[in-house]
């Protein structure tokens, strides 16, 4: 009776090469699915977080012209004196800052444009919104 028991305890003691391959196999699927999957929903979040820190620093940008006639030089001067922002948000898809141009018209900055980072080519955002996103005063975001 004992060798009964023995032969049982031998011949269930773990797993064979095969099914473990099976198993590999089977994780390298779902992965070789899911992972690209998730590396674009990331994206899609990072150019819609990015289309939002551009419109709150167009309503920043709104209110210090209101407030002075004029576009400011620099984003940094929306966060000094009476400030329209706690801080200006860097771009999400690369953490740089976002590029800022005004634009004088015979006097004071009357109009700007703000645009993603030129590192923007180069990231996986690039591939949801090919060549970044710009916003102006009178056209709105545009990609």
């Amino acid at each position: 009776m004992f060798q009964f028991f023995a032969r049982r305890l031998r011949s269930e003691r773990g797993f064979t090469l095969i099914e473990l391959l099976i198993v590999v196999a089977i994780i390298a699927i779902l992965a070789a699915i899911l992972i690209p999957n998730f590396l674009r929903a990331r994206a899609q979040s990072q150019v819609a977080a990015s289309k939002g820190n551009m419109k709150n620093i167009a309503t920043a940008l709104e209110s210090y012209f209101v407030d002075n006639s004029a576009y400011p030089a620099q984003l940094s001067d929306l966060t000094t004196g009476q400030a329209y922002m706690r801080s200006v948000p860097n771009d999400p898809c690369t953490n740089q800052p976002y590029q800022y141009s005004p634009l004088p018209s015979s006097g004071p900055y009357t109009d700007y444009a703000l645009q993603t980072p030129t590192a923007w080519t180069s990231s996986p955002c690039n591939q949801v919104v090919p060549g970044g996103l710009t916003y102006t005063p009178g056209g709105g975001l545009t990609p």
